[in-house]
């Protein structure tokens, strides 16, 4: 197991080294400034997830992203490796379902691709911190069907991962309220069975 957990985390970190150096790709995006939008609250709710996620439709949706200004993106977080998978980020008792943080880049596309199966089975819902246009945007909509997407143009949800030490993507706040990106990790014990790597979903 200790083996294992080195292999992802290499994976991972050869996988950040390689895009922090492609050209273009440290280029900042303007964070939006309209504030984050809870649709329902139950007294438990973490604003834009999972309610707000029913917005973002599906790739075949034209209207799904309608009042959605690209590029959005934050400068919060960035694309990199967990400091350490299991730190708290949020309050267990706001957790409805597993919620996944990614951008529409080639790092959490892979991941997203690689943890498909195990979020699919959790019922996650995912937020895109990051998108440079409605074609990247749709394209991770396409690889994380069935489960749903929401645009963050917020800023609500980087500050609280940033401000609790956990300011990358991709990564997974579990209904713990801990933040993950190894997911075998977030899941043992639960039955989940094991990552499938979806293939051509994401050569685009």
């Amino acid at each position: 197991m200790r083996c294992r957990v080195m292999s992802v985390s290499c994976v991972l970190a050869i996988l950040v080294s390689q895009l922090m150096a492609a050209p273009g790709f440290a280029q900042g995006l303007q964070p939006m400034d309209t504030p984050p939008a809870v649709l329902y609250d139950s007294g438990r709710s973490v604003p834009l997830a999972p309610y707000l996620a029913q917005l973002a439709g599906d790739a075949e949706d034209s209207g799904a992203l309608a009042g959605v200004q690209f590029p959005f993106g934050t400068k919060q977080l960035r694309s990199a490796v967990l400091a350490k998978d299991g730190m708290p980020v949020f309050n267990a008792a706001w957790m409805t379902q597993p919620t996944f943080v990614v951008a529409a880049d080639e790092l959490s596309m892979r991941w997203l691709a690689f943890n498909h199966a195990r979020l699919v089975q959790a019922q996650a819902v995912g937020i895109v911190v990051r998108a440079g246009s409605v074609t990247a945007y749709r394209a991770l909509q396409r690889l994380a069907a069935p489960m749903r997407l929401a645009p963050d143009t917020g800023g609500w949800l980087s500050e609280q991962l940033a401000a609790a030490g956990a300011g990358v993507y991709p990564l997974l706040v579990h209904t713990d309220g801990r933040a993950y990106q190894i997911l075998f990790q977030a899941f043992e014990g639960e039955g989940a069975g094991v990552g499938q790597h979806r293939t051509g979903d994401h050569d685009e």
